[in-house]
């Protein structure tokens, strides 16, 4: 039988068996990773997808506070275990939720949905500012850096909103170029989260693909810059949505600095512009700085049984198959889906001293 139609034939028990859901990070062991259900060994993230999201509230936080739409749980359970389930069959462990803390983050909610799909799920804390400003609350705009990081660091300590629950990255949402005032204080802020926490700072970096090449890679290396000025070292940064950037030269100097690169944005179909960024980086010696995950899910505020909710498989169902018939062998790929991950998101501080 041909390679790809071998691939095709496989069902999904075999399929998961095929996966490094259950590989070790090998060598020195990370530390832990904070989950939404309390930390674990980094090393046993298993296979994880490194950016995606659950349930979001899309409105302007103006309109959140002014009309509450808190979310149905028992609905929202209904609607996203299926896809949860369906991805653990396919050797998933950990689903990184990058669901901002003003888009609708809920984390009570993804600690029942950890809980009943047997993933480990991560939540985050830090503040966005993109999407024109849509989604900033007062206090981002009025307080001062310290002040802000003394808010993230508290969640960090003492959970958030009275859950318990603490979150396991910093993500930020920043889209200027050049950065403006509100994103150099978020990211004075997270630098000196990091430092006191050891949480990784994951940035959603903009503008999107339509706009003139470079300015996505300005936008983000203005961003690493900043943060090795507050004395972090580059992988202790994520650049999110780095697929967005066409230039892969900017994807290989970001490695090279040390910073993470994360391809985040697969869906079905073609996979071929993936399994090119990748296979860049892997050309130029950084396939350990390479993230890769989908920015699927979101069940949004306001829409139960939403039609539009995208699914968690085809990364394991399309791009990894792609990868292997491309040369990808299974220590690579348990460098992207296992190894990275467990690297990036291991609670230590990573300072430009240390490093």
């Amino acid at each position: 039988m041909h390679r790809r139609e071998f691939l095709h034939a496989l069902g999904a028990s075999s399929f998961a068996l095929a996966l490094p859901g259950c590989m070790s990070t090998g060598g020195k062991r990370d530390g832990s990773v904070m989950t939404v259900t309390g930390p674990i060994d980094a090393d046993a993230m298993g296979m994880t997808l490194a950016h995606e999201h659950l349930y979001a509230d899309l409105r302007p936080y103006a309109e959140q506070i002014a009309t509450p739409m808190p979310p149905d749980a028992d609905d929202v359970v209904d609607v996203v275990l299926p896809y949860l389930q369906r991805i653990r069959s396919l050797g998933c462990r950990t689903l990184v939720d990058c669901t901002a803390t003003t888009l609708g983050r809920e984390p009570a909610l993804l600690r029942r949905l950890s809980q009943e799909s047997g993933l480990n799920v991560l939540t985050t804390t830090g503040a966005y500012v993109s999407a024109g400003g849509r989604f900033i609350p007062p206090y981002v705009r009025e307080e001062d850096e310290g002040s802000l990081a003394r808010r993230w660091i508290g969640e960090w300590r003492d959970g958030i909103d009275g859950t318990g629950v603490r979150p396991g990255l910093i993500k930020l949402g920043i889209e200027n170029d050049p950065l403006d005032d509100i994103e150099r204080r978020i990211l004075r802020a997270a630098a000196r989260t990091h430092l006191e926490t050891g949480l990784v700072v994951a940035a959603h970096t903009g503008p999107w693909a339509e706009v003139e090449p470079g300015r996505n890679a300005r936008c983000a290396f203005a961003q690493l810059d900043l943060l090795e000025r507050e004395g972090l070292s580059p992988s202790a940064w994520i650049w999110v949505h780095a697929q967005n950037e066409a230039d892969g030269r900017h994807h290989v100097e970001a490695g090279r600095r040390g910073a993470w690169v994360s391809f985040d944005g697969y869906r079905p179909g073609p996979a071929g512009a993936y399994v090119a960024m990748i296979g860049r980086m892997r050309e130029a010696g950084l396939l350990e700085r390479v993230l890769v995950s989908q920015d699927a899910g979101w069940y949004n505020a306001g829409q139960p049984r939403v039609g539009e909710f995208k699914p968690f498989d085809p990364l394991f169902t399309s791009l990894i198959p792609a990868l292997r018939e491309n040369g990808f062998d299974e220590d690579a790929i348990g460098t992207l889906f296992v190894r990275n991950p467990a690297h990036a998101f291991a609670v230590r501080v990573r300072s430009r001293r240390a490093a």
